[in-house]
């Protein structure tokens, strides 16, 4: 795994969370509220704990021991995307600032279960990146059960609009 693709893939997360953000902001409340019964309930759920998982390996990688209790999930839905995109956005400044060489440093950390592992950033990034893109697919059949055209937030399109933008 090359950090060019490790970095394009945490460019993908943030590309797919706006095309997914966009498409819930409009949603009235009941809808975007409504439970499920899917992964973490519905929609708003099922944002909350992406952004949750988001924020948990980011202080994961830096090495900031974090509790449940450190994971404070933003009230409303305005709140949940600006901070979501502001951590995003920290994900790809710390990819950009990461020395190439040590991309397969791995790293000791604590689940909230107390076990503990190693794993490699490599590996850490592409998790973030699955995680998303797992609950993201969540979020646009959810869409589609509510009567909504979802957006499209393959990573082929992703990587259309990159040859678009240049």
């Amino acid at each position: 795994m090359t950090p060019e693709i490790l970095r394009t893939q945490l460019a993908y997360k943030h590309w797919q969370t706006l095309r997914l953000l966009d498409a819930v902001r409009p949603l009235p409340t009941d809808v975007y509220e409504l439970q499920r019964g899917s992964s973490h309930g519905g929609i708003k759920g099922t944002l909350e704990h992406t952004y949750g998982s988001d924020l948990v390996w980011i202080r994961r990688v830096r090495n900031v021991p974090t509790t449940r209790a450190d994971i404070a999930i933003p009230e409303s839905l305005a709140t949940l995307e600006s901070s979501w995109l502001q951590l995003l956005s920290e994900w790809q400044q710390w990819a950009a600032t990461m020395p190439d060489e040590k991309w397969n440093t791995t790293i000791d950390y604590r689940l909230f279960n107390g076990s503990e592992w190693t794993t490699p950033l490599w590996q850490i990034v592409m998790h973030v990146v699955n995680h998303g893109t797992l609950h993201g697919g969540q979020v646009v059949a959810m869409l589609r059960q509510a009567g909504i055209t979802p957006p499209t937030t393959d990573m082929l399109f992703f990587y259309r609009d990159l040859e678009n933008t240049g």
